[in-house]
Formats: structure tokens, sequence, C-alpha cells
């Protein structure tokens, strides 16, 4: 996924004089093309994320259209008030690229961990989140959110995960990634970014239908309709519960039952509201969380009552 973000920054710094990227001291070799190809696009603003966000809020305001990136435990974290004073109150369209997301950065602990990027985000106005679960989930946010008049943050979690697709889809609506012919009281999972290539493998050996979430703001409303009362929903995610894209799809059905309709079961398997307090590989912190790969099987396993 790294290597066709570098492409498409390239291709946007080729085809569009206005593009930007804007870097915290971070990156590094994702750059090196872009550095080559079109080395006045690039600017390393060095350790100061704080005064990126600013920077790039006035080069919208003179003509040009920005990228920032930064791992993500410091773009959106370390700048939440310059993200919502600076670019979502005037409505600037800036893209957010925060690397790393969810607990990639495992061997480095708690300061460059980040499984609350979505929930800070989604609080606030004017703003589209994307997680994208592979290279081709990737260009349809990366495309939307070029056309976007508005801030987007694009979130990277582990980029050496399978590749899901074979073509990148359409837009950025929910996507069956495994198994497509739902039937009322059939269970559905519902994934997000880093954890949809363990949940369709998965679901594929299962014969169980699995939807991929590319945009979590504004909220899809493809996946909506998919709320059958008599279908249960479980929602994977390499985020905290809360405010992610449990805690989305959690609020549309409250809404639906405020209107009369009933309840589906929906089923979170999501990082816990706890730090990591050991440091190694990616699947030993998600361990820490219960939700390594093999605990997502059996957890999975275990909610839908799937026979071996």
């Amino acid at each position: 996924m790294r290597e066709r973000l570098s492409e498409l920054l390239v291709s946007a710094a080729i085809e569009d004089e206005q593009f930007l990227v804007l870097s915290g001291d971070h990156g590094y070799a994702l750059f090196d093309n872009l550095r080559r190809e079109r080395p006045s696009r690039f600017v390393n603003v060095g350790v100061a994320e704080q005064n990126m966000i600013g920077l790039a809020a006035g080069l919208v305001r003179t003509g040009f259209r920005p990228c920032v990136y930064g791992l993500a435990a410091f773009v959106p974290m370390r700048v939440l008030e310059q993200i919502k004073l600076d670019l979502c109150f005037s409505k600037l369209p800036v893209i957010l690229l925060g690397d790393g997301a969810g607990l990639v950065y495992s061997t480095l602990g708690v300061s460059h961990q980040c499984g609350e990027d979505i929930a800070c985000l989604r609080a606030l106005p004017n703003i589209s989140i994307y997680s994208p679960c592979d290279e081709h989930e990737l260009v349809a946010c990366w495309n939307e959110a070029r056309r976007s008049d508005v801030p987007s943050y694009i979130r990277l979690g582990k980029a050496d995960r399978p590749t899901v697709h074979d073509v990148s889809p359409c837009g950025t609506e929910p996507v069956f990634t495994a198994r497509q012919d739902l039937r009322a009281g059939d269970a559905i999972v519902v994934s997000t970014g880093s954890t949809v290539s363990v949940c369709t493998e998965w679901c594929r050996s299962h014969d169980v239908a699995c939807l991929s979430v590319p945009r979590i703001k504004p909220f899809p409303t493809g996946l909506v309709s998919l709320i059958d009362p008599s279908r249960h929903v479980v929602v994977v995610e390499e985020h905290c519960r809360t405010g992610g894209l449990w805690s989305a799809l959690v609020e549309q059905r409250e809404l639906l039952r405020q209107e009369g309709h009933a309840l589906a079961k929906i089923t979170s398997i999501s990082l816990m509201a706890e730090f990591t307090h050991t440091s190694g590989s990616h699947q030993q912190a998600l361990r820490e969380h219960d939700m390594s790969d093999e605990r997502v099987r059996e957890r999975l396993q275990s909610s839908l009552y799937v026979a071996s």
C-alpha cells in the first residue's frame, strides 16, 4: 500500500502544479520518488506538526492543494486543535495522511501507537475519514479526497497485509469481499482497514458474508440498508470500540430504532481501552488486546457459532 501511495503522490505532483506534500520529518523512503521527480513539491517541515497544519491552511488560501503526512500518533493526534480550527472550521481541503495507525509501531511503545484517531476526528464537523484495507481501496479513497472541498483524513494501517481486491472499487461505499448473496437472518462481518484481510480469509472459508468499509465519515448509506433486525453483525477494527466503526454503526441502529425499526445484534471485536505493556511484534501487541489474527479468527468462530 505504501508503494501505491508513493505513486499517487508523484502522479498528483506531476499533474497538478498546486499540489504539495508536507511531512513532519516522517516518511523517508516513501518520498524518494517524489523528491526525485518533483523535488519542489515536497517540504519537510521538521518536528513541528502543529505548525505544519497551520502552514497547510495558509497554502490552501494562496491557491495550493497540500497533503500533510505523519504517523497517526502525531497526525492527527498531536494536532487535533489545529485540525479543528485551522482546517475544519474554514472547510479547507487538506488531505491528512496518518500512517502506522493502530498498533503498527508496536516496538516504539504507546507514544507511537494510535487506536483512537477515528474517534477523535469523527466528533469534528466538516471532515471526511477514510480507512482503506489495501492499495485498491487506497486509490478510491485518494481520488475522492482529491475531489473533496473539505478536509480529509486517510488512515493507513499495517501496510504489508494481503491485498483484498483485484481492482479498485468504483467509490468508497462498503464493498463485499466474501459472499454477497445475503438472506434474512444471515450473519455478516463488517471490517475496515488492516483487519479486513484476516476477516475476508475467515469468511471465505466459512461461507459468511464480509464487508469492507473504506469510508467511515460521512457514514456510508449503503451499510445502513444491511442492518437487518434478524442479522447478527460483527464489527472488526484495529481501533478502540468507542468512536470507531462499531460506534458509528450502533448510532445508525439507534436512529433506526427511533423510527420504529427492530434492532440487529452488533458485536464488537476491537482494541481494548488499555495501553500495551510490552514491546514486540505487531501481532504481540494485538495479542495484548485479544486481537491477534489467530484470536480474531477464534472470536469470529465463537461469535457467529459457525461450525469448523
